[in-house]
């Protein structure tokens, strides 16, 4: 068994390695590609309160990290949007907490196992209030089949209005390509009843943007999602990306840093925090930062 060195420069030219290095094994993941991006902060009032401050989300791009420079002359807040909960990657074969008809399946998207739904099934997916710019993310593999299937996923803030009234939000297809991976993201804004819906195939479609949905008058608390199909549809995780005021980490001016992602740079948002020079009484200026990533 020959070892490989992995501080070969050829070796790293490839996406992916694997070597022996110090007697220990190693995998090194090397970016793929490589992109850049801006983003505009959005003016705000500092009144003392926390509600006051306006974030701005950083445009999306799928991305392992980022790069993002401040010569703005201005103080620069920079914070993850959310904490992710896996609702169902069903890996524990335990299907209990669907109601509906779902079966465990070996034909996985990622991992060992996946659940397969026909017929109408959900789940819970929180039960503490939600906030605005929280997501809802499915996996799933579209049914091999020579006819058209029909995909219907939805999120609601009560399953009693399963039957009795409309979601929170909504995505059906009849047109999806058979036998096809796609990840669907709903955003969700409580606050206004309006949602976003994004489906990746690998690449970022928009959907619907600034939808209106039906988040009834508690917050969300006790939503559910709903999965159905025509014909049996692999899902392989649901994820809740809960959203999150997480504290800020300061980026001074001049200034740069490095942040991973798990999937894509707008898992971060950026806020103006103004200067000292004005007192940071100029948060109400709009700047713009840029920056690379990594793919």
């Amino acid at each position: 068994m020959s070892n490989l060195d992995v501080n070969n420069p050829h070796l790293k030219s490839q996406p992916s390695s694997v070597g022996v290095k110090n007697n220990r094994l190693v995998v090194d993941t090397n970016p793929t590609d490589y992109g850049t991006f801006a983003v505009t902060t959005a003016p705000w009032s500092d009144n003392n309160m926390a509600s006051d401050r306006v974030y701005q989300i950083i445009p999306y791009a799928r991305a392992t990290s980022f790069r993002i420079n401040n010569y703005t002359g201005k103080t620069i807040g920079i914070r993850r949007r959310h904490k992710s909960i896996i609702i169902d990657d069903f890996e524990d074969l335990n299907n209990s907490e669907w109601t509906g008809d779902v079966k465990s399946e070996d034909n996985d998207i990622e991992g060992f196992y996946s659940g397969s739904i026909k017929s109408l099934a959900y789940r819970s997916l929180t039960n503490v209030a939600m906030l605005d710019n929280s997501e809802v993310e499915v996996k799933f593999r579209t049914p091999n089949v020579s006819s058209a299937s029909t995909v219907s996923i939805k999120v609601w803030d009560d399953p009693n209005r399963i039957s009795s009234g409309n979601p929170a939000s909504e995505f059906s297809s009849s047109s999806l390509t058979s036998n096809k991976e796609y990840k669907l993201i709903f955003r969700l804004r409580p606050t206004s009843t309006k949602y976003d819906t994004f489906l990746e195939s690998p690449d970022r479609e928009s959907i619907t943007l600034d939808a209106t949905g039906e988040f009834g008058a508690l917050s969300m608390v006790n939503s559910i999602v709903s999965i159905e199909c025509t014909h049996d549809l692999i899902v392989d995780s649901v994820i809740y990306r809960q959203k999150v005021d997480y504290s800020t980490e300061h980026l001074l001016s001049p200034g740069s840093i490095v942040y991973p992602c798990e999937d894509n740079i707008s898992e971060y948002e950026v806020i103006n925090l103004g200067s000292d020079p004005l007192n940071y009484t100029d948060t109400n200026v709009a700047v713009t930062l840029s920056g690379f990533y990594a793919v």
